[in-house]
């Protein structure tokens, strides 16, 4: 049965004025975002630069689906987020009341470097069964001094984010399901590029440039494979990245100095893939190239109760229903242990020569790292069991402290007792308690070796406690 939309753009109810959403016959499809954005999103998104963004938020490409795109910024961002067109100037819509709807939001950044004119234009196309938000990103550059350099420049014209990716960091009662396994990009060889979701992996080779009309997206949910279509030019010149936080991609559009007093124009589009041509697209990527990450090509996942034998392959899908981080090796002598343990044959060691220290860390535990929301007095306590060996110095112990991204010394270490010379395994434990401070968005748990000497930590338990 074919659709017929009828677009509108309507304030839905809510606190005070409520929120701007397109909508399709009364149904809401995509929502415009002008608000002030809190931690720790805004450190996680914005790097602290961008309090108030303009963006187009839960993006629907079916009637009565759910949303596939969390957000796609309408803004350009210049120069490391220190330059962007966040200043809101005006809104326009065109067609209200039919099948093809345009918003075009104009913004600029506060110092007058840059004028960005975002024209959205949504229409529905019966064959894909899909609607189309077809974007053209206009740039005005009134000063290109500031910005043009000896050569080429680049300049990030969206850093959409999916829904549903990652999954769950670990598992908690009332998890989100899991969907994607691969990120999936037609490059401008004829190739398929492919990266595996398991956040170690987003650091592999990227194409320069897309296939004109080629397709970005992730694969494989059956009817939900949502997709980033570079049209023309835009898709010779643009080159990506991806973040591993969240998945999200970073767009560039590459320019010569001369072109920098010419209006710029991205141009791309966001609509279904049909699970016929995914499939086929996956079917034809190119292998995942080895993933490596200080010497390792398997870490050991994060679990809340762990004998740390789970692992996962850099190279690989995270494994089951999570998309766990791994725990990081840092310094000298760390080592994942596969033939000596406390309760079976695996634990995290450490062992080296010099002084100073070395950790096994894992810095995404909390409510900026996918699982469920904090509350105001939450806490954690950190157990497991430690065996050293001739260590000297500070020693070994168990730590956990509040964690900013991006500002990874903000605060201090909480350290169980520390463990010198030679003791059998000895069970440590350490506790930290709300409520945190208003920028921390995660914990750190760290396993740290302070000193000559081994020590293995085996039996880790976190407990989430407090309300």
């Amino acid at each position: 049965m074919s659709h017929k939309p009828c677009f509108q753009f309507r304030t839905l109810g809510g606190v005070c004025a409520g929120d701007l959403w397109i909508c399709d016959r009364g149904e809401p499809i995509a929502r415009l975002e002008h608000q002030v954005v809190e931690q720790p999103e805004q450190n996680l998104r914005y790097f602290d630069g961008n309090p108030k963004p303009v963006n187009l938020r839960d993006l629907k490409l079916a009637p009565g689906g759910r949303p596939l795109i969390s957000g796609v910024q309408l803004f350009w961002v210049f120069q490391h987020r220190v330059l962007a067109t966040t200043e809101l100037v005006r809104l326009e819509t065109l067609g209200e009341g039919s099948d093809r709807f345009s918003l075009a939001v104009t913004t600029r950044d506060l110092g007058g470097v840059a004028t960005s004119r975002r024209v959205v234009t949504l229409t529905w196309d019966e064959d894909l069964g899909s609607y189309v938000y077809d974007f053209e990103c206009f740039a005005d550059i009134h000063s290109p001094e500031v910005l043009d350099g000896p050569e080429r420049v680049a300049f990030e014209y969206a850093d959409p984010w999916y829904n549903d990716i990652p999954g769950p960091n670990v598992a908690f009662p009332g998890m989100w399901e899991k969907k994607y396994q691969y990120l999936l990009a037609e490059a401008a060889d004829g190739k398929v590029w492919k990266m595996p979701i398991n956040h170690m992996a987003t650091g592999i080779p990227k194409p320069k440039a897309f296939r004109r009309g080629g397709l970005f997206l992730p694969a494989f949910d059956p009817g939900n494979h949502p997709a980033f279509e570079l049209v023309g030019e835009t898709a010779d010149r643009t080159s990506f990245g991806v973040c591993n936080w969240g998945y999200d991609i970073h767009l560039m559009a590459h320019y010569d100095r001369e072109e920098l007093g010419r209006t710029l124009c991205p141009h791309f589009r966001i609509r279904s893939c049909p699970d016929e041509q995914a499939r086929a697209l996956l079917e034809r990527a190119e292998h995942v190239p080895p993933v490596t990450f200080n010497g390792f090509d398997e870490l050991p996942a994060y679990e809340r109760k762990t004998s740390f034998a789970a692992g996962m392959r850099l190279d690989e899908p995270s494994p089951g229903a999570t998309d766990p981080w791994p725990w990081l090796p840092q310094g000298e002598g760390a080592q994942w242990c596969r033939d000596f343990g406390r309760s079976d044959r695996c634990s995290l060691k450490i062992s080296k020569q010099s002084p100073g220290p070395a950790e096994w860390v894992m810095d995404r535990e909390g409510d900026g790292a996918w699982t469920q929301r904090w509350t105001p007095g939450i806490g954690f306590r950190v157990s497991g069991y430690i065996r050293t060996e001739g260590v000297e110095g500070r020693g070994v112990c168990l730590a956990v402290r509040w964690g900013v991204y991006n500002y990874p010394e903000r605060y201090p270490y909480v350290c169980s007792r520390r463990l010198c010379g030679t003791k059998d395994w000895t069970r440590v434990s350490v506790e930290i308690h709300g409520p945190p401070p208003p920028d921390v968005s995660a914990i750190y748990l760290i396993f740290r070796q302070d000193g000559r000497g081994t020590s293995w930590l085996d039996d880790l338990e976190v407990e989430v406690v407090g309300t």
